[in-house]
């Protein structure tokens, strides 16, 4: 691997993990998709097509949308290097609140699914995720009993392979200004969707009085996530969403990248033991990154860089 050698400043891991968010500006037009899954419920596609046969699909992280600077920053490079591009919004992440009460959930969902009958035409799909997207991508390569056959390669970074521990690891020190960067945000969608559709939550039995007085990320997935997803607390919520318990089940070649300063990251995210039973796995663990940034001050950032060559090498070993 091509180590990711970072100035001084970049080798805090808080400094590298928050300097993208507010410093790094990437420019790119996507074409957007509505999907109708019933009259009550969608889902945002954001398309970057060129013509090619060949396309990643990305998925984006907690609260995060097609917007996000890591994934407008792996749709430049990968479009401007003969690949489209394919980006997700989860429910209520592309600027409008669904009619449906449910939002997303940490693992495999439906989302990529009906990513995947969209991209049906491509000669070679890669899923790409980051953080709770990335969860996501090992959950649905792990769990999913018919996996279209374009799909050739999984890239997940800095995944919470294990939802409880990081979830947990939220609550303690400097972790608590992501936490409540989160959780304003969750908040705020619950009393959207609930003023746009009153009543929609409390007729399933959410307060939102509870969910405003809620102080950390596990209180909410009590209160809200857990609920929505047919799970009995934030525990059982986790427990059957951790892609950590299916990765011995993956059967696609599959890269998990996790810098080893990753703030949001406890021990338990990092399956090593997994990845020795399972050779369609491959773990990558810089010893400097943050969470999903490996910041630069140039423009292209180390991470797309080498999430590109590990696909290509992929390519061409086949």
């Amino acid at each position: 691997m091509k180590e990711y050698k970072p100035s001084f400043l970049f080798r805090n891991a808080h400094v590298n993990t928050c300097f993208p968010t507010f410093f790094r500006k990437v420019e790119i037009e996507y074409r957007r998709q509505r999907v109708l899954l019933r009259k009550d419920d969608f889902l945002d596609f954001d398309w970057v097509e060129k013509g090619n046969s060949k396309i990643i699909v990305l998925c984006h992280g907690l609260e995060g949308s097609s917007q996000s600077h890591y994934i407008k920053a792996f749709s430049r490079y990968f479009s401007e290097r003969s690949w489209d591009v394919l980006a997700l919004n989860y429910r209520s992440c592309s600027k409008e609140p669904n009619p449906s009460p449910f939002f997303y959930v940490a693992g495999k969902g439906d989302e990529i699914a009906t990513a995947l009958k969209l991209t049906s035409e491509y000669q070679e799909v890669v899923l790409i995720g980051f953080s709770l997207g990335a969860n996501k991508v090992l959950d649905y390569l792990g769990k999913e009993e018919k996996i279209p056959k374009n799909v050739k390669m999984g890239v997940a970074v800095s995944p919470p392979c294990d939802l409880k521990e990081s979830s947990l690891l939220f609550s303690k020190g400097w972790n608590r200004i992501y936490e409540q960067y989160f959780l304003k945000q969750l908040k705020r969608k619950v009393i959207e969707k609930e003023k746009k559709y009153p009543n929609i939550l409390k007729e399933i039995g959410i307060s939102i009085e509870k969910v405003q007085k809620a102080t950390s990320l596990v209180e909410f997935d009590h209160l809200v996530t857990s609920q929505l997803a047919g799970c009995s607390d934030a525990y059982d919520y986790y427990e059957k969403n951790s892609s950590l318990f299916h990765l011995r089940k993956i059967h696609h070649p599959t890269l998990i990248l996790t810098a080893l300063d990753d703030p949001m990251m406890s021990e338990h995210c990092y399956p090593r033991e997994e990845v020795k039973n399972n050779v369609w796995l491959h773990l990558e663990t810089p010893q400097y990154g943050g969470h999903i940034s490996y910041a630069s001050f140039e423009k292209e950032y180390w991470l797309e860089k080498f999430v590109f060559e590990t696909v290509n090498q992929f390519q061409n070993r086949k």
